[in-house]
């Protein structure tokens, strides 16, 4: 069960606009909003106190900096293991993302990485581990969808995002 959500409108609508570009300065975001620009700069660092607002990144072009390929890994972990092995391989900079899951297997993997030999490296090194029993890699093809930004709902209703730029 997730947790139980202290936003008001006010925060929500703050947070939509904050998606959108999170770039706008205060008074920018003021103006939209329909409010003081101290209101905003309250809200906004009571939301980064909170950790509603974890930071603030630019999004890059992976492909545009040399990461070709994309990989999805699922990976068979040795009972009692799982947190061990996903800890470090959490910190190769391939890892994209890693679950624990239901089904098949323990873990998925997301990865990203600059062509077929680094992918291969990577997986050969991640079976020598001794307590990754094994793996199954599935190369991207095409990437249909992909968003950072967590959808802000109002009122029990989801706000559509703005389409990335």
């Amino acid at each position: 069960m997730g947790r139980k959500s202290t936003l008001d409108d006010l925060d929500r609508d703050l947070l939509v606009e904050l998606n959108i570009d999170a770039r706008r300065s205060h008074r920018e975001l003021a103006h939209r909003l329909k409010i003081s620009p101290t209101t905003v700069s309250a809200r906004v660092g009571r939301l980064e106190e909170q950790g509603v607002i974890r930071g603030y990144i630019p999004l890059l072009d992976d492909e545009q900096l040399g990461w070709d390929l994309w990989a999805v890994i699922g990976i068979w972990i040795s009972k009692g293991k799982l947190r061990e092995v996903e800890e470090r391989l959490a910190r190769d900079p391939h890892a994209y993302a890693i679950y624990d899951v239901t089904g098949d297997n323990d873990a998925v993997l997301i990865g990203r990485f600059r062509d077929r030999r680094d992918l291969d490296r990577f997986v050969k090194h991640m079976l020598q581990d001794p307590y990754v029993e094994r793996s199954n890699t599935q190369v991207v093809l095409n990437r249909v969808k992909e968003d950072r930004r967590v959808p802000v709902a109002a009122r029990g209703i989801e706000v559509p995002l703005a389409p990335a730029a």
